[in-house]
Protein backbone atom coordinates (compact mmCIF):
# COMPACT_ATOMS: atom_id res chain seq x y z
CA UNK A 1 0.00 0.00 0.00
CA UNK A 2 1.28 3.17 -0.88
CA UNK A 3 2.17 5.99 2.11
CA UNK A 4 0.56 9.00 1.68
CA UNK A 5 1.29 11.92 3.34
CA UNK A 6 -1.13 13.59 5.02
CA UNK A 7 -1.15 17.43 4.78
CA UNK A 8 -0.20 19.08 7.86
CA UNK A 9 -3.47 21.15 8.97
CA UNK A 10 -1.97 24.81 10.30
CA UNK A 11 -3.83 26.65 12.89
CA UNK A 12 -2.16 29.23 12.67
CA UNK A 13 -4.17 32.57 12.19
CA UNK A 14 -3.12 34.23 9.23
CA UNK A 15 -0.75 37.62 9.24
CA UNK A 16 -2.33 40.49 10.28
CA UNK A 17 -1.36 42.11 7.19
CA UNK A 18 -3.63 39.46 5.19
CA UNK A 19 -6.38 41.96 7.36
CA UNK A 20 -5.46 44.93 6.40
CA UNK A 21 -5.85 44.22 2.45
CA UNK A 22 -9.56 43.94 2.68
CA UNK A 23 -10.77 46.42 0.12
CA UNK A 24 -12.59 49.43 1.55
CA UNK A 25 -15.64 48.65 -0.05
CA UNK A 26 -15.87 45.34 1.80
CA UNK A 27 -15.03 47.04 5.27
CA UNK A 28 -17.85 49.19 4.91
CA UNK A 29 -20.20 46.61 3.92
CA UNK A 30 -18.98 44.54 7.53
CA UNK A 31 -19.61 48.08 9.45
CA UNK A 32 -23.26 48.90 8.04
CA UNK A 33 -23.89 45.61 10.23
CA UNK A 34 -22.16 46.58 13.13
CA UNK A 35 -22.77 48.81 16.24
CA UNK A 36 -21.27 52.23 16.86
CA UNK A 37 -19.26 50.50 19.91
CA UNK A 38 -18.18 47.81 17.16
CA UNK A 39 -17.34 49.91 14.92
CA UNK A 40 -15.18 52.03 16.68
CA UNK A 41 -13.51 48.71 18.31
CA UNK A 42 -12.59 47.79 14.76
CA UNK A 43 -10.06 50.94 14.84
CA UNK A 44 -7.50 48.66 16.48
CA UNK A 45 -7.47 46.07 14.02
CA UNK A 46 -4.29 47.54 11.97
CA UNK A 47 -3.99 51.70 10.73
CA UNK A 48 -6.04 50.73 7.13
CA UNK A 49 -8.68 49.75 9.49
CA UNK A 50 -8.80 52.61 11.60
CA UNK A 51 -8.41 54.88 8.90
CA UNK A 52 -11.76 52.78 7.26
CA UNK A 53 -13.54 52.83 10.57
CA UNK A 54 -13.28 56.44 11.00
CA UNK A 55 -13.83 57.51 7.38
CA UNK A 56 -17.18 55.44 8.05
CA UNK A 57 -18.25 57.10 11.26
CA UNK A 58 -17.53 60.46 9.70
CA UNK A 59 -19.78 59.40 6.85
CA UNK A 60 -22.64 57.73 8.43
CA UNK A 61 -22.92 60.95 11.41
CA UNK A 62 -22.84 63.61 8.60
CA UNK A 63 -24.68 61.81 6.23
CA UNK A 64 -27.78 61.43 8.43
CA UNK A 65 -30.29 64.28 8.04
CA UNK A 66 -31.08 65.67 11.26
CA UNK A 67 -33.51 63.72 14.08
CA UNK A 68 -35.33 65.00 17.23
CA UNK A 69 -33.18 64.55 20.02
CA UNK A 70 -34.18 62.62 22.94
CA UNK A 71 -35.60 64.09 26.41
CA UNK A 72 -32.94 63.24 28.64
CA UNK A 73 -33.61 62.58 32.66
CA UNK A 74 -30.38 63.27 34.56
CA UNK A 75 -30.16 61.48 37.72
CA UNK A 76 -31.76 62.94 40.35
CA UNK A 77 -29.94 63.45 43.78
CA UNK A 78 -32.05 60.98 45.79
CA UNK A 79 -31.53 57.77 43.43
CA UNK A 80 -28.90 56.05 42.25
CA UNK A 81 -28.50 57.44 38.58
CA UNK A 82 -30.15 56.28 35.49
CA UNK A 83 -28.74 53.69 33.13
CA UNK A 84 -27.31 56.00 30.42
CA UNK A 85 -25.39 58.30 32.89
CA UNK A 86 -22.78 57.71 35.79
CA UNK A 87 -23.73 58.05 39.27
CA UNK A 88 -20.80 59.69 39.48
CA UNK A 89 -22.09 62.66 37.55
CA UNK A 90 -24.83 63.34 40.12
CA UNK A 91 -23.13 66.21 41.71
CA UNK A 92 -21.13 67.70 38.31
CA UNK A 93 -23.91 70.10 36.44
CA UNK A 94 -24.60 69.14 33.18
CA UNK A 95 -24.02 72.86 31.46
CA UNK A 96 -24.89 71.45 27.48
CA UNK A 97 -25.92 68.79 25.31
CA UNK A 98 -24.36 69.01 21.44
CA UNK A 99 -23.53 66.67 18.53
CA UNK A 100 -24.82 63.83 20.87
CA UNK A 101 -22.80 64.68 23.40
CA UNK A 102 -23.37 65.88 26.63
CA UNK A 103 -20.93 68.52 28.73
CA UNK A 104 -20.94 68.37 32.46
CA UNK A 105 -19.15 70.75 34.84
CA UNK A 106 -17.50 68.56 37.72
CA UNK A 107 -17.46 69.92 41.04
CA UNK A 108 -13.68 70.99 40.59
CA UNK A 109 -14.56 73.32 37.68
CA UNK A 110 -13.50 71.06 35.15
CA UNK A 111 -15.71 70.50 31.83
CA UNK A 112 -15.86 66.93 30.25
CA UNK A 113 -17.95 65.51 27.66
CA UNK A 114 -19.83 62.35 27.89
CA UNK A 115 -21.57 60.28 25.68
CA UNK A 116 -24.51 58.64 26.82
CA UNK A 117 -24.75 56.06 24.06
CA UNK A 118 -21.16 54.21 24.26
CA UNK A 119 -20.47 55.63 27.71
CA UNK A 120 -16.82 57.03 27.33
CA UNK A 121 -15.83 60.88 28.37
CA UNK A 122 -13.48 63.29 26.99
CA UNK A 123 -12.06 65.78 30.16
CA UNK A 124 -11.51 69.31 29.10
CA UNK A 125 -9.80 71.59 30.23
CA UNK A 126 -10.15 73.23 33.61
CA UNK A 127 -11.89 76.63 33.70
CA UNK A 128 -11.20 77.93 36.85
CA UNK A 129 -7.70 79.98 35.48
CA UNK A 130 -10.09 82.34 33.96
CA UNK A 131 -11.98 83.37 36.07
CA UNK A 132 -8.74 83.82 38.87
CA UNK A 133 -10.75 80.90 40.95
CA UNK A 134 -7.56 79.14 43.59
CA UNK A 135 -10.33 76.67 44.87
CA UNK A 136 -13.87 75.16 44.81
CA UNK A 137 -15.22 73.97 47.98
CA UNK A 138 -18.55 72.86 49.62
CA UNK A 139 -20.55 74.11 52.66
CA UNK A 140 -23.12 72.60 54.60
CA UNK A 141 -24.52 75.68 55.25
CA UNK A 142 -23.84 77.72 51.88
CA UNK A 143 -23.59 75.07 49.09
CA UNK A 144 -20.68 76.06 46.79
CA UNK A 145 -17.86 78.62 47.89
CA UNK A 146 -15.65 79.70 45.59
CA UNK A 147 -11.88 81.02 46.42
CA UNK A 148 -10.77 83.70 44.10
CA UNK A 149 -7.02 85.23 43.62
CA UNK A 150 -8.24 89.13 44.78
CA UNK A 151 -7.95 90.90 47.84
CA UNK A 152 -11.81 92.08 47.68
CA UNK A 153 -14.40 89.38 48.46
CA UNK A 154 -11.60 86.46 48.11
CA UNK A 155 -14.44 83.81 48.75
CA UNK A 156 -18.08 83.68 47.35
CA UNK A 157 -20.98 81.59 48.11
CA UNK A 158 -22.99 79.97 45.20
CA UNK A 159 -26.20 77.85 45.12
CA UNK A 160 -24.47 75.62 42.09
CA UNK A 161 -21.74 76.29 39.71
CA UNK A 162 -23.38 76.64 36.60
CA UNK A 163 -24.63 79.99 37.36
CA UNK A 164 -20.81 81.58 38.51
CA UNK A 165 -18.78 79.31 36.20
CA UNK A 166 -20.06 78.19 32.95
CA UNK A 167 -23.32 79.20 31.73
CA UNK A 168 -23.49 77.26 28.49
CA UNK A 169 -21.25 74.84 26.26
CA UNK A 170 -20.79 73.53 23.04
CA UNK A 171 -18.72 71.56 20.78
CA UNK A 172 -18.13 72.25 17.19
CA UNK A 173 -18.12 68.85 15.78
CA UNK A 174 -18.99 65.48 17.04
CA UNK A 175 -15.47 64.08 18.56
CA UNK A 176 -16.08 60.74 16.99
CA UNK A 177 -16.35 61.69 13.57
CA UNK A 178 -14.15 64.43 13.28
CA UNK A 179 -10.87 64.37 16.05
CA UNK A 180 -10.16 68.14 15.35
CA UNK A 181 -13.31 69.60 17.31
CA UNK A 182 -13.47 72.58 19.76
CA UNK A 183 -15.50 73.59 22.52
CA UNK A 184 -16.70 77.06 23.02
CA UNK A 185 -18.46 78.45 26.52
CA UNK A 186 -20.13 81.41 27.74
CA UNK A 187 -18.89 82.14 31.19
CA UNK A 188 -18.25 84.56 34.03
CA UNK A 189 -20.15 87.44 35.45
CA UNK A 190 -19.96 89.45 32.02
CA UNK A 191 -21.35 85.82 30.19
CA UNK A 192 -17.80 86.14 27.89
CA UNK A 193 -17.07 83.84 25.33
CA UNK A 194 -13.53 81.23 25.33
CA UNK A 195 -13.12 78.09 23.50
CA UNK A 196 -10.59 75.24 23.55
CA UNK A 197 -9.64 72.80 20.64
CA UNK A 198 -8.80 69.10 21.48
CA UNK A 199 -5.35 68.75 23.10
CA UNK A 200 -5.61 71.96 24.46
CA UNK A 201 -4.35 72.14 28.37
CA UNK A 202 -5.70 75.49 28.71
CA UNK A 203 -9.06 78.32 27.65
CA UNK A 204 -8.41 81.03 25.37
CA UNK A 205 -10.69 84.45 25.74
CA UNK A 206 -12.61 85.14 22.42
CA UNK A 207 -12.41 88.47 21.75
CA UNK A 208 -16.23 89.78 21.40
CA UNK A 209 -17.55 92.91 21.33
CA UNK A 210 -20.86 92.31 22.23
CA UNK A 211 -20.99 90.65 25.85
CA UNK A 212 -23.13 89.61 27.69
CA UNK A 213 -23.67 86.93 25.42
CA UNK A 214 -26.76 85.27 24.99
CA UNK A 215 -26.45 82.24 23.16
CA UNK A 216 -24.20 80.27 20.72
CA UNK A 217 -24.02 77.44 18.24
CA UNK A 218 -21.81 76.06 15.79
CA UNK A 219 -22.43 74.67 12.14
CA UNK A 220 -20.30 73.59 9.34
CA UNK A 221 -17.23 75.32 10.56
CA UNK A 222 -19.08 78.56 11.45
CA UNK A 223 -19.56 79.88 15.13
CA UNK A 224 -21.99 82.01 15.93
CA UNK A 225 -22.68 84.14 18.84
CA UNK A 226 -26.16 85.93 20.45
CA UNK A 227 -24.75 89.29 22.25
CA UNK A 228 -26.54 91.99 23.87
CA UNK A 229 -29.18 93.50 22.06
CA UNK A 230 -29.66 90.47 19.67
CA UNK A 231 -26.21 91.56 17.60
CA UNK A 232 -24.82 88.33 15.97
CA UNK A 233 -21.26 87.62 15.79
CA UNK A 234 -19.66 84.98 13.39
CA UNK A 235 -15.87 83.22 13.27
CA UNK A 236 -15.07 80.55 10.93
CA UNK A 237 -14.11 77.74 13.50
CA UNK A 238 -12.68 74.17 12.62
CA UNK A 239 -11.96 73.05 15.62
CA UNK A 240 -8.11 73.14 14.85
CA UNK A 241 -7.52 76.64 14.04
CA UNK A 242 -7.53 79.50 15.89
CA UNK A 243 -11.35 81.16 15.38
CA UNK A 244 -11.52 84.04 12.60
CA UNK A 245 -13.90 86.66 13.06
CA UNK A 246 -16.14 87.27 9.42
CA UNK A 247 -18.91 88.91 10.00
CA UNK A 248 -20.06 91.29 12.83
CA UNK A 249 -23.63 92.81 12.60
CA UNK A 250 -25.42 95.22 15.40
CA UNK A 251 -29.01 94.66 15.46
CA UNK A 252 -32.13 96.48 16.79
CA UNK A 253 -33.68 94.56 19.25
CA UNK A 254 -36.93 92.93 17.54
CA UNK A 255 -39.68 95.74 18.10
CA UNK A 256 -42.67 93.18 18.82
CA UNK A 257 -40.61 91.76 21.76
CA UNK A 258 -38.99 95.25 22.50
CA UNK A 259 -42.96 96.76 23.05
CA UNK A 260 -44.42 93.05 25.18
CA UNK A 261 -41.27 93.85 27.43
CA UNK A 262 -41.94 97.38 28.09
CA UNK A 263 -45.35 96.21 29.15
CA UNK A 264 -45.17 93.80 31.02
CA UNK A 265 -41.27 93.50 31.90
CA UNK A 266 -42.03 93.13 35.52
CA UNK A 267 -44.15 89.77 35.33
CA UNK A 268 -41.63 88.02 33.32
CA UNK A 269 -38.18 87.50 31.91
CA UNK A 270 -36.93 86.80 28.67
CA UNK A 271 -34.42 84.37 27.26
CA UNK A 272 -32.56 84.38 23.98
CA UNK A 273 -31.88 81.01 21.56
CA UNK A 274 -30.08 80.81 18.13
CA UNK A 275 -31.19 77.90 15.97
CA UNK A 276 -29.84 77.74 12.63
CA UNK A 277 -33.15 76.15 10.34
CA UNK A 278 -32.76 73.01 8.32
CA UNK A 279 -32.64 75.65 5.23
CA UNK A 280 -29.54 77.66 6.46
CA UNK A 281 -31.18 80.52 7.81
CA UNK A 282 -29.96 81.90 11.35
CA UNK A 283 -33.13 82.70 13.67
CA UNK A 284 -33.92 83.94 16.87
CA UNK A 285 -36.06 82.74 19.86
CA UNK A 286 -37.19 85.19 22.65
CA UNK A 287 -39.15 82.65 25.24
CA UNK A 288 -41.03 84.81 27.95
CA UNK A 289 -41.18 83.36 31.36
CA UNK A 290 -43.73 84.58 33.85
CA UNK A 291 -42.16 84.80 37.01
CA UNK A 292 -45.42 83.95 38.91
CA UNK A 293 -48.07 82.06 37.15
CA UNK A 294 -51.38 81.01 38.48
CA UNK A 295 -53.64 78.12 37.96
CA UNK A 296 -55.11 79.92 34.90
CA UNK A 297 -51.80 80.72 33.07
CA UNK A 298 -51.91 84.05 34.10
CA UNK A 299 -48.72 86.20 35.17
CA UNK A 300 -48.81 87.76 38.48
CA UNK A 301 -47.69 90.14 41.17
CA UNK A 302 -46.64 88.58 44.43
CA UNK A 303 -48.83 91.11 46.16
CA UNK A 304 -51.46 89.55 44.12
CA UNK A 305 -51.09 86.12 45.60
CA UNK A 306 -52.37 87.25 49.68
CA UNK A 307 -55.92 87.10 50.93
CA UNK A 308 -57.43 88.70 53.80
CA UNK A 309 -57.68 85.19 55.52
CA UNK A 310 -54.39 83.83 54.75
CA UNK A 311 -51.03 85.66 54.62
CA UNK A 312 -49.01 82.94 53.67
CA UNK A 313 -49.05 83.33 49.22
CA UNK A 314 -49.94 80.56 46.86
CA UNK A 315 -47.22 78.80 45.28
CA UNK A 316 -47.40 80.06 41.74
CA UNK A 317 -44.20 78.39 39.73
CA UNK A 318 -42.19 80.76 36.71
CA UNK A 319 -43.85 78.97 33.63
CA UNK A 320 -43.33 79.78 29.79
CA UNK A 321 -45.87 81.57 28.20
CA UNK A 322 -44.69 82.79 24.89
CA UNK A 323 -42.15 82.98 21.95
CA UNK A 324 -41.09 84.89 19.29
CA UNK A 325 -39.68 83.70 16.41
CA UNK A 326 -37.35 86.15 13.57
CA UNK A 327 -35.33 85.30 11.13
CA UNK A 328 -31.80 87.37 10.28
CA UNK A 329 -32.38 89.58 7.10
CA UNK A 330 -28.43 90.03 6.46
CA UNK A 331 -29.28 92.28 3.42
CA UNK A 332 -31.46 94.63 5.53
CA UNK A 333 -29.71 93.53 8.80
CA UNK A 334 -32.98 93.75 10.79
CA UNK A 335 -34.56 90.43 12.10
CA UNK A 336 -38.19 89.71 10.40
CA UNK A 337 -40.68 87.63 12.39
CA UNK A 338 -41.27 84.64 11.26
CA UNK A 339 -45.11 83.46 11.29
CA UNK A 340 -44.64 79.57 10.59
CA UNK A 341 -41.83 77.46 10.74
CA UNK A 342 -43.67 75.30 8.47
CA UNK A 343 -42.73 71.18 9.11
CA UNK A 344 -39.94 72.16 11.71
CA UNK A 345 -39.54 71.65 15.22
CA UNK A 346 -36.93 73.34 17.53
CA UNK A 347 -35.50 72.38 20.16
CA UNK A 348 -34.43 74.70 22.77
CA UNK A 349 -33.00 75.13 26.26
CA UNK A 350 -29.84 73.76 27.94
CA UNK A 351 -28.46 71.94 24.39
CA UNK A 352 -27.57 73.21 21.33
CA UNK A 353 -30.44 74.50 19.80
CA UNK A 354 -31.45 72.80 17.12
CA UNK A 355 -33.92 72.62 14.43
CA UNK A 356 -35.34 69.47 12.41
CA UNK A 357 -38.06 68.31 10.59
CA UNK A 358 -40.86 66.78 13.12
CA UNK A 359 -41.13 63.09 13.08
CA UNK A 360 -44.02 60.88 13.36
CA UNK A 361 -44.97 61.81 17.05
CA UNK A 362 -43.68 65.13 17.00
CA UNK A 363 -45.51 68.49 16.59
CA UNK A 364 -44.65 70.35 13.18
CA UNK A 365 -44.54 74.53 13.23
CA UNK A 366 -43.51 74.13 17.29
CA UNK A 367 -41.24 74.80 19.46
CA UNK A 368 -40.19 71.78 22.14
CA UNK A 369 -38.20 73.39 25.38
CA UNK A 370 -36.80 72.18 28.69
CA UNK A 371 -36.27 74.75 31.64
CA UNK A 372 -33.16 76.74 31.97
CA UNK A 373 -33.77 78.99 34.53
CA UNK A 374 -31.18 78.31 36.09
CA UNK A 375 -31.32 81.68 38.49
CA UNK A 376 -34.46 80.31 40.09
CA UNK A 377 -34.15 76.74 39.38
CA UNK A 378 -32.78 75.97 43.06
CA UNK A 379 -35.06 78.83 45.11
CA UNK A 380 -37.55 76.65 46.41
CA UNK A 381 -38.13 72.70 47.32
CA UNK A 382 -40.91 72.73 45.41
CA UNK A 383 -40.22 73.88 42.10
CA UNK A 384 -37.53 73.83 39.38
CA UNK A 385 -36.46 72.20 36.64
CA UNK A 386 -40.50 71.75 35.47
CA UNK A 387 -40.49 74.37 32.97
CA UNK A 388 -40.73 72.31 30.08
CA UNK A 389 -43.51 71.59 27.39
CA UNK A 390 -44.12 72.22 23.64
CA UNK A 391 -45.06 75.81 22.58
CA UNK A 392 -47.40 75.84 19.04
CA UNK A 393 -46.96 78.73 16.70
CA UNK A 394 -50.50 77.67 15.11
CA UNK A 395 -52.69 78.59 18.68
CA UNK A 396 -49.78 80.75 20.35
CA UNK A 397 -49.98 78.31 23.43
CA UNK A 398 -47.57 76.36 25.43
CA UNK A 399 -48.76 72.82 26.99
CA UNK A 400 -46.52 71.50 29.35
CA UNK A 401 -45.57 67.64 28.62
CA UNK A 402 -48.09 65.86 30.35
CA UNK A 403 -46.48 62.40 31.38
CA UNK A 404 -44.33 64.93 33.86
CA UNK A 405 -46.49 66.03 37.12
CA UNK A 406 -43.25 67.19 39.23
CA UNK A 407 -42.44 70.27 39.69
CA UNK A 408 -39.00 69.82 41.33
CA UNK A 409 -36.73 67.66 38.84
CA UNK A 410 -33.32 67.93 39.86
CA UNK A 411 -30.96 68.17 38.19
CA UNK A 412 -33.11 69.75 34.88
CA UNK A 413 -33.90 67.46 31.98
CA UNK A 414 -32.19 68.06 28.88
CA UNK A 415 -32.21 67.23 24.59
CA UNK A 416 -29.72 64.97 23.57
CA UNK A 417 -29.36 64.03 19.92
CA UNK A 418 -29.78 60.51 19.42
CA UNK A 419 -26.91 58.13 18.31
CA UNK A 420 -27.21 58.01 14.05
CA UNK A 421 -26.89 54.21 14.50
Amino acid sequence: MDCVKRRRCDSTPAPSSKWADIPSEILDSIFEHLSLRDVIAAESVCTRWFSSAKSFITFKSQSQSPQCPLLLLLPQEDENGLENVPEEFIESACIGSSHGWLIFLDKRGAPLLFNPHLRIHIQLPYIGSLLGVLNIGKSREYGCYITYDCQENPIGYVKNLRENLIHKAIISSDPLSIKNFGAVVIYGYGNKLAYCRNGDDSWTDLDGKHKPYEDIICSKNRLCALGSNASVEVWDFDGWNKPVKRVEIEINFPEKSRKFWSKFGDLYTARLYLVESIMGDIMLVVRFVGELVNGDDQPVHEHDLLTEEDTHPLVCPYKTLAFHVYKLDLNEKCWVEVHSLGDQSLFLGGNHSISVLADKGYIKNSIYFTDDYWYRMDEDYLYGGHDMGVFSLDNGRAELFSYCHQLKIQPSPCWVNPSPW
